[in-house]
């Protein structure tokens, strides 16, 4: 049963925030600053499987927790889970066409368990109410277990046996799964827990895929064998996440070793223990000699890959808050290919405040956690779902800015000609998107300028570079400016030496104009039920430009939408913007 959504209710700064949907491929990111409840939303979820909550998660004001999640399910899946006992009629026809339950933990008292419940009173009304009177007594129940094939299913027991099937949830704790120096094979024979390191010993067993018998049982050259070739194995998938490098050349291994006690050790003489290495070329350290972040990452990494291995895979929830913060820039880079990597078997719902831990193409995975009132760390915490990303406040959306500017940086996209110089980011994006719908052959560099007063210092270091321009500005009024201004001072007042170097988009205030306001509120803001008065920009203004503007290329990257997609009105509009800028170029 797949968690597909969540609400949580009266936890710490949350007081509702509404049904919001994970991410479809199973990774979703919390974004936003310190103290505007992230962390909150992985406790509250984790409190729904744990049943756990503390005094100091309740509010002010009394009211108590309450978590609901939204699971994917089947009847097929729920008809198995009673097979040959009585369900409600109407159930198949009501689970068929949501194709979720959503059940509802909360809490009447802090040191409690709280109790379950079905969040839809439709799905609860077709079970038949059950008073004090009528329900089973232990030794009754007991009885009609012996003849379940002929007995009623109660909602108690529907939700129960519903919850046993949700998924395991797991809260990463860092370096709470470190790999040992060493560790006794008799402490992992008995599940001794307490052992330093039990955890993640067993992981890289895991991942080996090699059991405690063989290690015991197995002939000395077999087994120095097998293990060598285990350590290549397992080495050389960590490098392919663990890109970083020792020095030049040298790559990390990781490698354990059977060993055994001297005999002049007590108890534990001769008895087999495991030895643990992290390699990097004649460098032999034990692990905890290594850095916090290769040790951390070495964890992680153990952790999260032997989970995808277990016999639960496929229903497990991993739960990060933080991930990589004691990481290096690429190394952060490197967690998200783990996340990808184990991503159909494992479900991932993490926090962050970096850059390096998101990706462009993948914004439909984040969920905005800001305050509402940004000045008060004591209002109400609000979750914003990427399609409302935009009205996110600027210092919520910092990573996504930030690797925006850090994207477009390694583009090298200054060229000895064809330059053209644009106001901001989000005129970047939508004329990389038109440039792609309308299939120009044509080459072209756009530059945003971070802003239509940065375009005349621009112009005037391309000018001394003598490097080819050419500038596209609004036609608002400080783009007529900025063009007025360039010229007079690089085009001597001349109008036709002026029109061959430089555009305004004609009757748009901003770049967003371009669009019918059908087609901006269908396949910018994806919600045809916006109403909008006047202009686009006009309705932009104080919103998040250069996210729409993103999204918004992003589609038509990947295929998902062309320009007949548009109306013609818009298509022409496009098609004439994008012949100007071909006149000015070589």
């Amino acid at each position: 049963m797949k968690l597909q959504a969540f609400r949580i209710k009266n936890f710490r700064s949350i007081r509702n925030t509404g049904w919001q949907n994970f991410s479809p491929d199973n990774i979703t990111g919390l974004i936003g600053q310190n103290e505007a409840g992230k962390t909150t939303i992985l406790e509250g979820l984790y409190s729904f499987p744990t049943a756990e909550i503390s005094e100091d998660v309740i509010r002010s004001d009394g009211t108590l927790p309450e978590v609901s999640l939204s699971f994917q399910v089947s009847w097929d899946e729920v008809k198995g889970l009673f097979d040959g006992r009585t369900l409600p009629k109407g159930l198949a026809k009501v689970i068929g066409s949501k194709k979720r339950i959503n059940i509802t933990r909360s809490w009447t008292e802090a040191d409690s368990e709280g109790t379950l419940s079905l969040e839809e009173t439709e799905l609860s009304a077709l079970f038949p109410p059950q008073s004090e009177e009528t329900k089973p007594t232990e030794q009754e129940g007991e009885a009609l277990s012996e003849n379940e094939e002929t007995t009623e299913v109660t909602e108690e027991e529907f939700i129960d046996a519903i919850f046993d099937k949700t998924p395991d949830f797991e809260f990463f704790e860092d370096f709470a799964s470190l790999l040992p120096d060493t560790i006794d094979l008799e402490d992992l024979q008995n599940k001794n827990v307490k052992a330093q390191g039990y955890k993640g010993a067993l992981n890289l067993l895991a991942i080996a895929g090699i059991d405690l018998d063989f290690l015991q049982k197995s002939d000395r050259r077999i087994l120095e064998n097998r293990i060598d070739k285990i350590n290549k194995n397992v080495s050389a998938n960590f490098r392919e996440f663990w890109r970083q490098k020792v020095g030049r050349t040298n790559k990390i291994s990781i490698e354990f070793e059977l060993k055994h006690h001297d005999n002049g050790q007590g108890a534990n003489a001769g008895k087999p223990y495991l030895v643990f290495w992290i390699v990097d070329g004649e460098e032999k350290l034990y692990p905890r000699q290594r850095s916090k972040g290769v040790r951390w990452f070495t964890s992680f990494y153990l952790q999260l890959k032997a989970s995808s291995l277990a016999e639960s895979a496929g229903n497990q929830v991993f739960l990060l808050d933080e991930p990589g913060g004691s990481l290096h820039a690429r190394a952060q880079e490197d967690v998200i290919k783990v996340f990808e990597d184990i991503r159909n078997k494992v479900q991932v719902i993490y926090t962050t405040h970096s850059p390096y831990l998101i990706t462009l193409k993948t914004v439909y995975r984040l969920l905005a956690v800001q305050r509402a009132n940004e000045d008060d760390d004591k209002s109400e915490t609000l979750v914003l779902d990427a399609h409302k990303l935009g009205s996110a406040s600027t210092d919520t959306l910092s990573p996504l800015y930030t690797l925006m500017g850090a994207d477009f940086s390694h583009q090298q996209a200054i060229r000895k000609e064809n330059n053209i110089l644009l106001e901001e980011i989000s005129a970047y994006y939508y004329l990389t998107s038109f440039w792609k719908l309308t299939k120009s052959e044509r080459t072209v560099h756009f530059l945003p300028a971070t802003g239509a007063s940065n375009i005349p210092q621009l112009s005037n270091l391309f000018l001394g570079w003598g490097l080819d321009f050419g500038v596209v500005v609004d036609d608002d009024s400080t783009g007529r400016g900025i063009y007025n201004e360039l010229k007079r001072d690089l085009f001597m007042d001349d109008d036709e030496a002026a029109k061959k170097r430089m555009i305004k988009i004609k009757d748009c205030v901003g770049i967003e104009d371009i669009f019918t306001v059908s087609d901006f509120k269908k396949h910018v803001l994806e919600e045809t039920s916006t109403s909008i008065k006047g202009k686009n920009s006009d309705f932009m203004r104080g919103k998040s430009k250069a996210f729409y503007a993103l999204k918004f290329m992003l589609k038509v990257q990947d295929g998902k939408l062309d320009k007949s997609s548009l109306q013609k009105e818009t298509q022409t509009s496009i098609g004439t913007l994008i012949r100007s800028i071909e006149a000015l170029l070589k």
